[in-house]
């Protein structure tokens, strides 16, 4: 019965951590000279370099990017005649930094487990209580962070073909976690980046994306992260 109860305790612990929300923060920065947000313009989205062009990844961004700027009543370019025939070039870059450690202290509280009996010298059942005059005990937790960086560039298409490109848009976001890898975080960092398209201009401002649940129950499942931090 005793060591059930410990299970017990450790699982309800286990499941309390696991459902704790996780989150994508970006520092965004937003440059732009366009008089308010378009609507029915055309884009084209533009590999800038040959890895770029050639990557499965960078399609799948593509397609990101086609799905968030046609929800601002944007149009995706679907002539045959060059980018620069769109209104808008839009270009993505993206590199992921570290790990670099990051060390933690903390103080945990303590419990205490009580059995109690009835006047009848049977028991009655097991608790769980915090016991303030316990001292707390402290430990020390090492993660691994990342540093993740998405830069989002908009030029006038009629431009875009020239020696001197105009660009009219141009949004950075930079995130740190846990995951070393971009595909995961990039639909949150590019929601970070164009939230309130275009944005004032100039402006850093801190971006919180939560990671929808059944997204993060799946990585979780796969690579077990400590729940304590960001994703």
């Amino acid at each position: 019965m005793f060591k059930r109860l410990i299970a017990a305790a450790a699982v309800l612990l286990a499941v309390s951590a696991c459902a704790s929300p996780k989150y994508v923060t970006s520092d965004v920065t937003r440059f732009n000279t366009l008089s308010g947000s378009p609507s029915g313009q055309t884009f084209a989205i533009v590999a800038v370099s040959p890895e770029q062009e050639q990557s499965i990844a960078f399609r799948q961004f593509g397609d990101q990017i086609n799905q968030r700027l046609s929800g601002l009543g944007l149009r995706q370019f679907t002539g045959t005649t060059g980018p620069n025939n769109a209104d808008y070039v839009v270009t993505l870059d993206y590199d992921v930094l570290g790990p670099t450690p990051d060390v933690r202290s903390r103080n945990n509280p303590s419990f205490s487990m009580g059995f109690g009996y009835s006047n009848f010298h049977r028991p009655w059942g097991y608790g769980f209580a915090y016991d303030p005059f316990m001292d707390n005990y402290p430990t020390t937790e090492t993660r691994q962070l990342f540093t993740r960086r998405v830069e989002l560039n908009l030029y006038k298409g009629s431009t875009y073909a020239s020696t001197s490109k105009q660009r009219v848009f141009e949004g950075r976001a930079i995130s740190m976690g846990l995951n070393g890898q971009i595909e995961p975080v990039m639909p949150y960092m590019l929601d970070a980046i164009i939230k309130d398209f275009p944005g004032r201009s100039g402006q850093t401002k801190t971006v919180t994306v939560q990671v929808p649940e059944d997204v993060e129950e799946a990585r979780e499942r796969a690579a077990r992260p400590s729940s304590r931090s960001s994703y």
